[in-house]
């Protein structure tokens, strides 16, 4: 049996911050994460980032204007000063490039199967992918596979593309436990019903197993971290809390959320063919956009043929989505903290 590791009589939930999040700051209840984000910045005394993180700003708000076929380019641009602001405050080397590039194959059809994105091996998005410990080598993969690995458009994808594999499982209640009169702790989750038949869940990671018990079907990682036991000094508390940071970065590699009034958390699965599956999130859509802003800017007429393909609802979903995703999770990088809209109570 295990039970659910509290902190100063706080639960530790899955958190979205991948570096150094604040497993004990309450949410951040703000429907412009943009001004909390200023204001810890101007607090932090960084100029720098400051500035990129404004700049950021105003390209977000003017892709809000932008028709479809031009907001790309403004989303782009958002996400790479963002991106600067978080680089910079973390004090992370990136260069002036951009770091990815595109194309497509002379004479080929406007499929995003066709789309070319190569992930370069210096710039801003190497820098992203150092940051989140993913190989900053130079890659290429198609734009079809980059928006397969997205969670927030997955749905729209599987649509759209109806013989791919379904890359997530729902999960309910993420959380760390520790093991009862043991400082073995670990990561677990149930899995909902609906989606919890064993056939289904043939490709969840090595690194994971699955259980029984009185709640359901529950998922847990393999490896284990030591957490501290009863009343300990301040050095062994510091150690424990150091060890849960580096083990929930290492699980968010495959726990992965969707950002909205309720955060919706997910398994990914390892399956064969997917060449982009170990890419941090933030990673394939920095990438995706960009190429997105490529054929806005430069190839209009290609962008046109996409738009007006098998691919039109699933790249305005992306497109028109892909800024609140994209900035809450920089949001919650740079202050350690998550970010929920306020809701209204009912009854």
């Amino acid at each position: 049996m295990a039970e659910q590791i509290k902190v100063k009589s706080r639960r530790l939930w899955m958190h979205k911050g991948v570096r150094d999040p604040n497993f004990l700051a309450e949410h951040v209840l703000t429907r412009d994460p943009w001004l909390y984000v200023e204001l810890w910045l101007r607090r932090k005394k960084s100029a720098e980032s400051l500035s990129y993180w404004a700049q950021a700003r105003r390209f977000a708000d003017a892709a809000e204007e932008m028709p479809i076929e031009a907001a790309p380019l403004a989303c782009y641009y958002s996400f790479l000063n963002a991106t600067k602001a978080l680089l910079t405050y973390k004090k992370c080397t990136n260069g002036h490039h951009h770091g990815v590039s595109g194309d497509r194959p002379e004479n080929a059809r406007a499929l995003l199967s066709n789309e070319l994105v190569t992930f370069q091996m210096g710039g801003v998005l190497p820098g992203l992918c150092s940051y989140y410990g993913d190989s900053a080598t130079k890659e290429k993969y198609t734009l079809s596979d980059i928006l397969w690995n997205i969670p927030f458009i997955h749905r729209a994808y599987r649509l759209t593309f109806t013989g791919k594999t379904e890359l997530f499982i729902p999960l309910e209640n993420a959380r760390y436990v520790k093991k009862n009169g043991s400082s073995e702790s670990y990561f677990e989750a149930k899995l909902i019903d609906r989606f919890s038949d064993k056939r289904r869940l043939v490709s969840i990671p090595n690194s994971f197993e699955l259980f029984d018990s009185d709640e359901g079907c529950i998922v847990r990682r393999k490896k284990t971290f030591k957490w501290f036991e009863g009343r300990s000094s301040d050095t062994k508390v510091v150690s424990a809390h150091e060890r849960l940071g580096k083990y929930h970065a290492q699980t968010r590699r495959l726990v992965v959320c969707i950002s909205g009034s309720k955060d919706l958390w997910y398994l990914k699965k390892q399956v064969e063919n997917n060449p982009p599956g170990s890419r941090h999130l933030l990673t394939l859509m920095f990438a995706a956009m960009h190429r997105f802003s490529e054929l806005s800017r430069y190839d209009p007429n290609g962008f046109e043929r996409h738009l007006a393909g098998q691919s039109n609802w699933l790249i305005t979903e992306f497109i028109r989505g892909a800024m609140d995703q994209f900035i809450d999770q920089i949001a919650t990088e740079i202050t350690g903290c998550q970010f929920w809209p306020p809701r209204t109570r009912t009854g």
